[in-house]
């Protein structure tokens, strides 16, 4: 720590204490490599916004969740009925957890999270994306 700028080294980085306290954690997962490197650099420049792991298949996601404990898992890939099934399991496990499906050949965006909650958006742009992630969204 720099006790004159308050400042840790994190990640390769530097961020405020407070933006670390803040910090949600990020999970990218499957998809193609090249959206999920675009989105991680993007998150990377969101000072409250972590990516902590970036996986290509769903066997790594349930030791990812829990070495982790991310706030938000982005699933490149659209909202299938084989990911429904994984993605309840996964939700029953960490239920704190909030999932993302970004589908990069449709214009939308849906958000799904303890088994319940679902929302779903459309023509969002980057900067609307980092915002929903940075948000503090409570269930309904």
């Amino acid at each position: 720590m720099d006790a004159t700028l308050g400042e840790h080294r994190f990640n390769g980085t530097r961020k405020s204490w407070l933006a670390m306290v803040s910090t949600k954690r990020v999970i990218l997962a499957n998809g193609s490599r090249l959206l999920r490197e675009m989105l991680h650099r993007a998150i990377d420049k969101a000072d409250q916004l972590e990516v902590v792991q970036e996986i290509p298949d769903w066997e790594e996601l349930p030791p990812a969740l829990e070495t982790f404990h991310p706030a938000w898992v982005i699933v490149t890939q659209s909202y299938s009925k084989h990911s429904h099934y994984r993605v309840d399991s996964c939700m029953e496990e960490f239920p704190s957890v909030r999932f993302i499906f970004l589908s990069p050949n449709q214009d939308n965006v849906k958000m799904k999270w303890q088994t319940s909650g679902e929302e779903e958006y459309s023509n969002l742009s980057l900067e609307d994306l980092i915002h929903i992630l940075e948000k503090d969204l409570q269930p309904t």
